[in-house]
């Protein structure tokens, strides 16, 4: 039987178009107990849903306004009579990184049995009162809003006795469809990360600035020993102070007007940022996180960026924690203003929300450093993986296709993770723009985008087919595809047989973040923008190839072009053109030109050390797989290097005490200021353990023929695994005085071929 058909509803219009916080309630009667109900709920933005005033959870998929999806919630027993269903539903109501703008709408749907139940134009509705609604200031152009709530307001309406009698009904919006089932786990938060004091003391507050992020950043510290602050006994005061018990804050004393205290999660962290504590009503909470303690305290505001979020408390016990928003960093300071009453402080810390993932697979060199910046890069890797692959947990949480191609290769050999990988590909390719360029994030509508990320795009998308054993996402997007490439291809200059790179105000011509490649500059005739071009085409031939389909070469000739044009005397690169002029000397560019087979042989002694020479600019982290497996493809004096490069980039990150590998080797001073500290695209010894030193890569789409070429450098053993999607290859390799002991298990469906590296003979 069926109560009521879902339908999709929202809070009937009343001015406020963005960040719309609007409370749902539906009751039904359950004619009979059923042992489990299952509930799909969808929204845009997001939402929190209660089922008889217990909180179910949230966590709407980031998916497009034309194809919503569904999170599924199972109630367990429920027994005959009346229920309550009720939701908190946020609407953005404007782009951001990671979000396409959409319109109000929930839908909700409980099956149990035969008995069927869901939103309509019955359900009550209104404004919540205690989240602000309508304007607010950004936390960044990528994360969205920051949160403020007033618990004063908060009035318990989620539970069955409410009196919604003064609410309005629900009004109908318009019709989305049956929303799909969300493609990734639901992020549920985890249990309360322990936490340990990192600073305490009072403050003295000047006035309101123009954002809680401002204000906390103009407040007067003054740090006060942790035994003095809580009344604790101890020697100087200094032992490490936790919530083993409930934490007592005094109230300042004039001049000063607040207090504050800096929680230590332990290392880098992501998830749902929570406090528990008694307080008098109207005080004022400020919650600032960040990767840091730099400044002495956490960085709470940087240029036009706001990493603080406000609770007014009422009087008695209050419970609050973020609730649309993941929050990434290890540090989390409260500023506490406007109360004369002590303060008795239970928690203050992060639920962390991870994706589901298996063990990682198993990788031994005998080196401890090694074994450090594996665990590290994996570290750093989970923490960039959520509803998709995230160029980083505090900042932006965005999805990008340069940083989603290194996270996907990385994982291959870490998790397999194809799934998780195909879903944030084609969340990329469905934000095709008119010009033919993908959007530079998905699923959001950005004012600009970078060239280069949509050919790397099929990159990823050849390399998934290659490591998955999957063609689906090639063959849902090859039209499109071949769309995006005709129109680059249409954009030639006919004196050089380049490709241009596209211009206008909607266009970043970025490759990197070092001089002459940070897009700063204007470069029409560019070998990076063609380099990657090429790529995408020999990456789409392949695919054609792979799927039976005829194989246009049209990558021979923009290749012949790029050699022509921007060959130097001495063999090597340039970046630019202009006119007859050769402009910049990159290691970026000659790996690329490397790859493609355009730098010839006798040339790779100097390419290994072309970092070196002082006319050179380096690459950073993001291009260094590109630079590893050039290095790689150079010989054994490259391969050697190769693994000194990585050491020397990564080992400093690991000397600071950092669980995480950061966005740039500057760390927090990059950006001015705004630098990364957890940055999946430098997670690449991951990749090198895997694909190099232990050699193994695929030469058939899911590894159906593989090459094993062991590199194990100065090691005298090595072993490990690398998942498939048949089941793990394991490899176990000994040099001896005659060359290596190799040892190769694979599934049976599998078959390798040992590819002996010239250094390394195999016996």
């Amino acid at each position: 039987m069926s109560e009521s058909s879902p339908c999709w509803i929202r809070l009937a219009p009343n001015g406020i178009e963005i960040n719309l916080h609007a409370d749902f309630r539906g009751g039904f009667a359950l004619p009979q107990g059923v042992d489990d109900a299952v509930i799909s709920v969808s929204a845009d933005s997001d939402f929190l849903l209660y089922l008889d005033g217990v909180e179910l959870g949230g966590g709407q998929f980031s998916d497009y306004p034309d194809r919503p999806t569904a999170t599924e919630f199972h109630t367990g027993a429920l027994e005959a009579g009346e229920h309550l269903l009720a939701a908190l539903v946020w609407f953005r109501g404007k782009d951001f990184s990671t979000y396409r703008c959409g319109a109000p709408g929930f839908r909700c749907e409980l099956r149990g049995g035969e008995f069927r139940f869901g939103s309509s134009t019955a359900w009550k509705a209104r404004l919540d009162p205690a989240f602000t609604s309508g304007p607010i200031a950004d936390v960044t152009g990528q994360l969205g809003f920051v949160t403020c709530c007033d618990g004063r307001k908060s009035d318990n309406w989620q539970r069955p006795g409410f009196d919604d009698s003064g609410w309005e009904t629900a009004v109908a919006t318009d019709d989305r469809g049956m929303p799909e089932p969300r493609p990734v786990p639901r992020l549920a938060p985890g249990e309360r990360r322990s936490v340990a004091f990192a600073n305490q003391g009072f403050l003295l507050r000047t006035g309101e600035k123009e954002t809680f992020a401002v204000t906390v950043s103009r407040d007067l510290m003054r740090a006060v020993p942790a035994a003095r602050f809580f009344g604790l006994p101890g020697l100087y005061g200094i032992e490490p102070v936790t919530f083993a018990e409930p934490r007592p804050i005094q109230p300042p004393v004039l001049p000063e007007n607040g207090s504050f205290v800096i929680l230590d999660f332990g290392g880098e962290c992501a998830g749902k940022l929570e406090i528990e504590l008694d307080a008098p009503a109207g005080t004022v909470v400020d919650l600032s996180h960040g990767e840091h303690l730099d400044d002495g305290r956490v960085r709470s505001q940087i240029q036009s960026r706001n990493f603080t979020d406000r609770y007014i408390c009422r009087a008695g016990r209050n419970r609050f924690a973020i609730p649309f928003r993941r929050s990434g960093g290890r540090y989390l300071q409260l500023n506490f203003t406007e109360y004369a009453e002590p303060l008795m402080l239970h928690y203050a810390g992060i639920r962390p929300q991870e994706l589901p993932l298996p063990a990682a697979a198993r990788f031994d060199d005998g080196d401890r450093l090694h074994a450090k910046l594996r665990q590290v890069a994996l570290n750093t890797m989970k923490l960039c993986m959520h509803e998709h692959y995230e160029d980083c947990p505090w900042r932006e949480q965005a999805l990008y296709a340069y940083d989603s191609r290194n996270q996907a290769l990385f994982g291959y050999y870490a998790w397999g993770n194809y799934e998780f990988a195909a879903t944030s590909f084609e969340l990329l390719g469905r934000g095709i723009r008119p010009d033919g360029l993908l959007e530079l994030c998905a699923p959001a509508r950005v004012p600009v985008t970078i060239p280069i990320f949509s050919w790397i795009w099929f990159v990823e998308v050849d390399e998934h087919w290659l490591y998955s054993g999957s063609g689906r996402l090639f063959l849902q997007f090859e039209r499109q595809m071949e769309e995006m490439l005709e129109r680059a291809l249409t954009r030639r200059d006919t004196a050089t047989g380049l490709c241009l790179p596209p211009e206008g105000r909607e266009i970043w011509n970025f490759y990197e973040w070092v001089a002459q490649l940070d897009g700063s500059g204007h470069h029409p005739l560019s070998a990076p923008y063609n380099l990657y071009l090429v790529l995408a085409l020999r990456s789409f031939e392949a695919m054609k190839a792979r799927a039976g389909r005829p194989v246009p070469n049209r990558s021979d000739a923009l290749q012949a072009a790029v050699a022509r044009e921007f060959r130097r005397p001495d063999g090597f690169y340039a970046t630019y053109r202009n006119g007859s002029e050769l402009i910049g000397f990159h290691e970026h560019v000659n790996a690329l030109a490397l790859r493609l087979g355009l730098l010839p042989p006798e040339l790779y002694p100097q390419f290994i050390r072309l970092a070196e020479n002082p006319q050179v600019v380096p690459a950073s982290t993001s291009s260094l797989p590109f630079v590893v497996d050039a290095l790689h493809q150079a010989g054994p004096e490259g391969r050697r290097f190769a693994a000194e490069r990585l050491t020397a980039a990564f080992a400093p990150m690991l000397f600071t005490g950092s669980d995480t590998l950061w966005e740039v080797a500057a760390g927090a001073l990059g950006f001015d200021g705004a630098g990364s500290l957890c940055h999946a695209w430098s997670s690449v010894p991951v990749y090198w353990q895997g694909a190099r030193q232990l050699g193994v890569t695929p030469l058939e789409p899911g590894f159906a023929r593989f090459a094993v070429s062991p590199c194990p450098g100065t090691q005298e053993h090595i072993a490990g695994e690398v998942p498939t999607p048949s089941g793990p290859i394991r490899i176990d390799c000994r040099r001896t005085a005659a060359g290596l002991k190799l040892a190769v298990e694979c599934p049976p469906a599998l078959k390798p071929e040992i590819r002996p590296l010239p250094e390394f003979p195999v016996l």
